[in-house]
């Protein structure tokens, strides 16, 4: 019957068009998805090479900082323990010296130290210390008035006078490396996450790549 073959093939070229859209429908879908996957996962890596540039450089700012530190103290304690035996002999050697005054602080030290041969390598390093935690002190005093019950003149021997700035190297290098110890671990985990999100981004992009695929060649 003529009319029932007409019938028949416009309902199977309307079922085909129909099928047509469906897949070009579905490649659009998928071709969007697989851009905002790449844009995304782009995005990711970007942000995780930032994140490792900035750690690499906190991580070699931290182990300068150690070290200074670590030397620092180091030489405080060998300085510490000449100076106690030079007050033991030469309790005059050891006069009241005032620390706010870096020059008479200074030449005090550099004269024992001098006199009980204590490396001059050393001696510079020490006195390179001692005079940038004083001017440490000093700006601290400057920015914040009310803090300066904390930071009241200290007069007295040179030895107590390092002890103090071995235990505030002491304190500064904990919290330094407390401070490492927490900037790793966030890095860390963000390093962790983006890890996995690129990754799972990754398989969702292979599978819209799949399914564009068979909807092409169907």
């Amino acid at each position: 019957n003529g009319n029932f073959a007409i019938e028949t093939a416009a309902a199977q070229k309307e079922k085909l068009e129909a099928k047509i859209a469906e897949l070009t429908s579905a490649i659009e879908v998928s071709t969007s998805k697989i851009a905002d996957l790449a844009a995304a996962i782009a995005q990711a890596e970007d942000e995780l090479k930032n994140a490792t540039l900035i750690r690499e450089k906190e991580a070699e700012d931290f182990a300068a900082g150690e070290q200074e530190l670590m030397t620092a103290i180091d030489v405080i304690s060998r300085a510490i323990g000449i100076l106690e035996k030079e007050m033991a002999k030469n309790p005059a050697a050891l006069a009241q010296v005032d620390s706010t005054n870096m020059a008479s602080l200074v030449q005090a030290l550099g004269t024992v130290l001098d006199a009980a041969a204590f490396p001059s390598s050393d001696q510079k390093k020490l006195i390179a210390f001692v005079q940038s935690k004083q001017g440490d002190q000093d700006e601290d005093l400057e920015l914040s008035a009310p803090a300066a019950a904390t930071y009241k003149t200290h007069s007295g021997g040179i030895v107590e006078v390092l002890e103090d700035m071995k235990e505030k190297a002491e304190t500064e290098l904990a919290d330094m490396r407390k401070a490492e110890i927490n900037t790793k671990h966030n890095y860390e985990m963000l390093k962790q996450s983006l890890e996995d999100q690129v990754a799972a981004d990754t398989k969702d992009m292979n599978d819209e790549k799949a399914a564009k695929a068979a909807a092409e060649e169907a």
